[in-house]
């Protein structure tokens, strides 16, 4: 079964954080290994760190980036200013090879965030061409699925990758795999060499009515929501997943803590689970 040591910290957990900050809660709670927003990163290039200092804050810290996340510009997608995931679609790939190269890093992770109409065969051919540029700065691209995104579940984005075939994988965020009506059997039966990543976390009871708003403010703590987290965590093991376990609950209720409590707060939630 995994271990305490398998689980790192997604960034968006504590968003609020500048990269000192992520790096010194991270390390204080006991976490080996954190995400990264591009956001982040050019707030420490603004505040005047330079990318050796920031490998510094890794080393001191006892960290490694085990993932970048989210690109979203590599399908033609335009979004309205207001929506709420058009931050993201300020950053092209340039800021996370840059990330990459002078960091180091496991995985680039990708999301379709919209509905747009785009033909499929045009989104197999762009994944597999970010793969393969992706490849030459040592980043595994992964694929998220989102519910309400035309890649909307596990065998939708299995499918793609399938597509794919080199130089990519899924990312299973456990919230976006319950909500769009996936099971714990549904994770028993993966084949490990299609998952690319997995993003720990639990859910709600009820869903909300908008999904886009529960899922940025009302994500559960592992083990403290309606899933069965031992059971999901049993299940990939068994199914021989061993990629970067990140943890990344978006919540109200650890917005309200300052950083170094609140990833204390996700370390026990891991802790409690495993042991």
């Amino acid at each position: 079964m995994y271990t305490f040591s398998d689980f790192g910290l997604c960034c968006g957990s504590i968003a609020s954080a500048d990269f000192r900050t992520l790096a010194e809660s991270a390390g204080d709670a006991g976490f080996g290994s954190i995400t990264l927003w591009p956001s982040v990163f050019e707030r420490a290039l603004a505040d005047g760190l330079t990318a050796a200092d920031m490998r510094s804050i890794l080393d001191a810290n006892g960290l490694v980036v085990t993932e970048l996340d989210p690109l979203c510009t590599w399908l033609p997608i335009t979004l309205d200013p207001g929506d709420i995931a058009a931050r993201f679609y300020s950053y092209d790939e340039a800021v996370f090879f840059r990330m990459a190269d002078e960091l180091g890093a496991r995985n680039l992770n990708v999301i379709q965030a919209t509905d747009d109409p785009i033909d499929p065969t045009a989104v197999v051919d762009a994944l597999g061409a970010l793969a393969e540029r992706a490849e030459h700065h040592g980043l595994l691209v992964s694929v998220e699925f989102l519910p309400w995104s035309p890649i909307r579940d596990l065998a939708t984005a299995l499918a793609l990758v399938g597509d794919v075939g080199t130089n990519v994988g899924v990312n299973i965020d456990i919230w976006h795999h319950l909500r769009s009506g996936g099971t714990v059997e549904d994770l028993e039966a993966l084949d490990a060499t299609t998952i690319a990543a997995v993003q720990i976390n639990d859910v709600a009871p009820e869903a909300w009515e908008d999904p886009l708003r529960e899922t940025a403010v009302a994500r559960r703590l592992p083990g403290e929501g309606s899933s069965n987290t031992a059971a999901i965590l049993t299940a990939l093991y068994g199914a021989g997943i061993r990629v970067p376990l990140n943890v990344e609950v978006f919540s109200r209720d650890l917005q309200r803590l300052d950083s170094p409590a609140a990833a204390l707060r996700i370390a026990d939630s891991i802790r409690s689970l495993t042991g």
